[in-house]
Parts: structure tokens; C-alpha cells; sequence
């Protein structure tokens, strides 16, 4: 995929290109006027892609770049150690209750996502319980000190409302603040079919081949390296379904796949354990990792990315970079997707109409109304202004994009069924004989 055939400003294309784990480009990014510095560190810092940019070749960069990022990397190391500290605590409340948990996301990336569980981001801890002990579970981290959270909405969410413990702290515009709070999330899912109206019954084996990892001196238990891939691939695909930011994801991912490619024991293992069915929901997310980054694959990946069905590869070939071109301007292109994976009608329905009109419009009290494109806008508005502002933008964000959506469908359809070239050609001698 070539970066600047895509709708994203020149900063980010520049950026992608840097990140590409086979032929990597330097020199769009070395091209960046300094206000395009400004505006790709804002991207990055909200795309959770500051730390990797800080992984590149800083002699690359203007001095206040490279210097900003070393600050960034040095605070966030102060925040891992932080981190480790509350999982610790939490990890020993639990285990006093009785409670089982892994730990999912955040520091279990590293290495094979990530290199150090310093160079990635973290806001919070996400343990996954098995939900018949999520009650125990919240109470356990309640008695040490955390409260639950409800000013976000869960409705879509995997988990309960995030626990945190109450304080004093303030917004510094800092991402990688020491001392911004670490909330704790309780997974009660690996998969929700309730949002995706897709069972994988099969996630639930999940737990029962958990295992218990070792890093930086203290353990932890974890998914299995085959099921770790699978639970994050699964996540891409269930926030591309929601229509969320999923580059670091599918950054990370890519630098998994392109680290093992040469690897026939684990994609033997990762055949054998996953079902035809889970691996095809897989390989979507694989799909973007190569799209995006250019990474590696496995030459039995390769092999069943090839036979995925016709629906969902032609999807990919035609809107594998709507994601990308979602965090600046709104599309709801995943919802063919979507649908293409749903075996019955009513489903369909339910997610066609809860996608082309959202049943759910914020209350004026809500954090949503301040925000556009994952940043607070300061206003110095009346609150039914800013709330007017808010209802006539998402309509008209939404609306301009439902009516897309309904045309690069129809566009997409239409072009599943049109005949190729070969084959008319076949129709065409098929009259002299």
C-alpha cells in the first residue's frame, strides 16, 4: 500500500513510511517543516506512537524533536516501574480474595511486540477474570484503596467500569506523566459477542492455556504465546469494527509477524490450536499489518491469507486502509466487513442500522462533547453551545459519512460481481465455437 495514495495528512504518510519494517523511507520525515513536527507529535502522542517514533534514528530529527522524545522515553521508564508497583499490590488483594486473573495488553507485549515494556505507552492495567469472579474481584481492589469510575460510557466496552484511586492530580500535557493515575480495567471477555454479534465460543480455551510469564524480575500470568496473537488480532478486529484508532495495534503486530516469520514451530502450534474459523477472523488483522508496515509472513500465512473467503478478501484489497484514513476523516467502511462475517439476517439489520445511525447521542455532561478526534477543545462557550456545537458536528460527521459508506459499498458490490477480463474473453471465443 502506498502511503501517500491514502486521504492522511503528509506528517503521518512520513511517519508510516519510517515505521515500514521492510524498505523503510528516512527522507519524507527528514522533508517535515517544523509546524509538521508539531502536528505529527500531537498524532503521535494520541496515537500511541510517540515511543516508537522515539525508536527511529534521531539524528533524523530537529534537536527540540529528538530531545522531547528523550524526555518521553525517560518518563515512561519512570512510569513501568510505577506500573509494576500497582500490579504487584493488586496482584497480591487478589490473590488473598481468591481471585484468578492474567494479565492481558499493557507490559505483556514485550519483547515480542514490543522490545522494552518502556517503549510502550501504558495508562492502565488490564487483568482479565473469569466473570463469575469479577464481583469478588472489584471488591478486593476496593478494600485497598481504588473506586469505580463511571463518567465513561461502557456500553461497548469488555470490561467493568475502570477502578482508580481518588487524588489531586492535574492535566500537565504531559502523555507520559509519572504520576498520572493507573487505573485498573476488569476484563470480564477475550471476545464479546454481544458488540460483534460473532461467537468464538473458543476464546474461552484462552484461560485454560494460560501460562505464567517472567519479566524484569517479577511474573505474571498471561496468555500463551499462540493465543496472545490470536487475542490481539481479535482486538484489532473488534476496534476496527467500532471504528477505533488501531495503528499501534497493527504496528505491533507487524513487528510480531515480521520477528517470526522463519518460525515453523509456532505457526505449526498456532495452526493445530486454532480452529479454520478463528484463524480466517485472524488473518484480517494480519492483512492490515502487511498492508500498513510491510512485514514479513510466514509462508502458511501467506498461503491462508490467499484462500480467505472472497467477500472478505476483496474487502481487503479495496478498504484495507480506510482505518487509516478513519482517524482524520470519518468513514464506516468496516461495516461491509462487518456484515460479510454475519451468517443471519437479523444480525445484519442490527448492525447495519446501529452503524449507519448511532443509537446512542452523548448527554451535555458528558467528556464527548469537549472532544474532537480524541482531543479536548478548549472553549470558552457556554455549556448549551458547546453542546449544540457537539450535536450539529456528529450529525453532520455522521451523516456525510453514512451516505459514503452506502456509495463505496454499493461501489464494492458491484465490483464483486463484475465478470474479469479472462472470462469474458472465454465468452467472447466461446461464440466461434
Amino acid at each position: 500500500m502506498e502511503m501517500r495514495t491514502l486521504n492522511i495528512p503528509p506528517h503521518v504518510a512520513a511517519l508510516l513510511d519510517a515505521l515500514q519494517l521492510q524498505e523503510r523511507k528516512m527522507q519524507p520525515l527528514r522533508e517535515l517543516e517544523e509546524d509538521q513536527w508539531r502536528d505529527l507529535l500531537e498524532f503521535c502522542d494520541t496515537s500511541h506512537l510517540t515511543l516508537s517514533l522515539a525508536q527511529l534514528p534521531r539524528v533524523e530529527m530537529p534537536q527540540w524533536v529528538a530531545e522531547r522524545l528523550e524526555c518521553n522515553l525517560a518518563d515512561n521508564a519512570v512510569r513501568y516501574k510505577k506500573i509494576q508497583s500497582v500490579y504487584l499490590e493488586a496482584a497480591t488483594a487478589l490473590h488473598h480474595a481468591g481471585v484468578e486473573h492474567i494479565v492481558i495488553k499493557g507490559f505483556t507485549q514485550s519483547p515480542d511486540y514490543v522490545v522494552r515494556p518502556e517503549y510502550r505507552s501504558q495508562s492502565d492495567l488490564d487483568l482479565y477474570c473469569p466473570p463469575i469472579q469479577i464481583a469478588t474481584a472489584s471488591a478486593a481492589l476496593k478494600q485497598i484503596g481504588y473506586t469505580s469510575d463511571e463518567s465513561l460510557s461502557i456500553a461497548a466496552a469488555d470490561h467493568e467500569y475502570a477502578l482508580v484511586r481518588p487524588g489531586s492530580w492535574h492535566w500537565k500535557g504531559n502523555f507520559y506523566d509519572p504520576d498520572i493515575p493507573i487505573g485498573i480495567e476488569l476484563h470480564f471477555c477475550l471476545w464479546n459477542p454481544r458488540v460483534s454479534r460473532i461467537d468464538l465460543p473458543e476464546t474461552e480455551a484462552f484461560w485454560e492455556r494460560r501460562v505464567v510469564r517472567q519479566l524484569d524480575g517479577f511474573s505474571f500470568p498471561s496468555l500463551s504465546s499462540e493465543d496472545h496473537l490470536g487475542y490481539l488480532a481479535l482486538h484489532i478486529l473488534r476496534n476496527l469494527f467500532l471504528r477505533d484508532w488501531i495503528v499501534h495495534h497493527v504496528y505491533e503486530l507487524a513487528a510480531f509477524l515480521h520477528s517470526h516469520a522463519d518460525d515453523d514451530a509456532f505457526w505449526c502450534s498456532w495452526n493445530t490450536l486454532h480452529s479454520p474459523a478463528l484463524r480466517s477472523l485472524e488473518l484480517i488483522a494480519f492483512y492490515h499489518a502487511r498492508a500498513w508496515f510491510r512485514c514479513r509472513l510466514h509462508p502458511s500465512v501467506e498461503q491462508e491469507l490467499n484462500h480467505l473467503p472472497f467477500a472478505q478478501l476483496t474487502w481487503l484489497e479495496r478498504f484495507s486502509g480506510s482505518a487509516l484514513e478513519n482517524m482524520f476523516h470519518q468513514n464506516k467502511d468496516s461495516l461491509w466487513l462487518h456484515l460479510s462475517l454475519l451468517i443471519s439476517r437479523r444480525e445484519k439489520w442490527k448492525i447495519f442500522k446501529r452503524t449507519l445511525v448511532p443509537p446512542r447521542i452523548a448527554s451535555p455532561h458528558a467528556k464527548v462533547v469537549r472532544v474532537r478526534n480524541k482531543r479536548f477543545v478548549a472553549s470558552t462557550a457556554s455549556q448549551f453551545c458547546q453542546y449544540l456545537n457537539y450535536l450539529v458536528a456528529r450529525s453532520v460527521s455522521h451523516g456525510a459519512a453514512s451516505i459514503a459508506t452506502l456509495s463505496r459499498g454499493l461501489a464494492w458490490k458491484i465490483s464483486r460481481h463484475r465478470l474479469s477480463s479472462t472470462y469474458r474473453l472465454f465468452l467472447l471465443a466461446s461464440f466461434f465455437f
